[in-house]
């Protein structure tokens, strides 16, 4: 296998965008950049310069489309989600190029997957609870798949000790179990015209909860050589999401923070 740099795995990850792009287009599938994706548009017009992520979203409706028409088509281009995969957990799904492979060095709980893009969904409801109680399953799942070491975050050693035994409680359990109770709950609260929007397991919890009307209308940004769909409300929902985005964070916290090893593993 071949050593990926972050230059290549860029160019991989934007191949990838496009294809989902051109599949929801043809299927009239309704999707938006978001979260640092949205950011590095707006700021660099492309990916933030120390991050390769590329994170996008889609209301609830495309969403499930996405999925039921994505499962059917054959390409190198696969689909990670709940439904396809017994070993995944994520409440997410992932696309991934399969002519790639990714060794995850942070969990020891993990599933096979290459380089990918991320595709979160957009659920609307009207009572914020539904946020905390997933918050909380997500913090339970989140422990049950990590390696000691990156669950000992030393801003407590109470904390430090209650994360640690509660990490050993939970390791026999599979994450699977945290991501069906989170589905369960979103789908409890789910109402097709509630007053708010978001992702409902997100770590930014209340900073993720919209006015369901904030992603209704589209423009188009410029990310590297691409036009995407990207809310026009984009300055509200990066001011919700990181404060003042346009200032660049600090040089020491410029950095990228992924923990993994990537490789080609033929010829492209």
């Amino acid at each position: 296998m071949k050593n990926i740099s972050i230059k290549e795995s860029k160019k991989i990850q934007i191949e990838i965008l496009i294809h989902v792009d051109s599949f929801c287009k043809k299927n009239n599938i309704k999707y938006f950049i978001d979260y640092g994706t949205l950011l590095g548009a707006v700021r660099h017009e492309g990916f933030i310069p120390w991050d390769d992520d590329i994170d996008i979203s889609m209301p609830r409706k495309d969403y499930n489309k996405f999925i039921k028409l994505f499962k059917q088509t054959n390409s190198k281009y696969k689909l990670l989600s709940l439904e396809t995969d017994d070993k995944y957990y994520n409440n997410f799904i992932k696309i991934f190029d399969s002519s790639t492979k990714i060794i995850d060095n942070r969990n020891y709980k993990t599933y096979e997957s290459g380089i990918f893009i991320d595709i979160f969904p957009m659920d609307t409801f009207n009572d914020k609870a539904v946020i905390n109680k997933c918050y909380n399953l997500e913090s339970f799942k989140l422990l049950s798949f990590s390696k000691r070491k990156n669950i000992n975050y030393q801003d407590s050693k109470i904390k430090d000790l209650i994360r640690s035994t509660v990490w050993l409680l939970l390791k026999p359990i599979s994450p699977r179990l945290f991501a069906k109770k989170i589905e369960i709950s979103i789908k409890k609260y789910q109402d097709d015209d509630g007053q708010y929007i978001a992702f409902i397991p997100s770590k930014l919890k209340e900073k993720e909860i919209f006015k369901t009307n904030l992603f209704e209308e589209l423009i188009e940004l410029k990310f590297e050589n691409l036009l995407l769909p990207a809310p026009k409300e984009y300055h509200k929902i990066l001011t919700q999401y990181y404060g003042d985005y346009l200032k660049l964070p600090p040089k020491e916290q410029q950095v990228n923070i992924h923990e993994y090893s990537a490789y080609i593993l033929e010829d492209r």
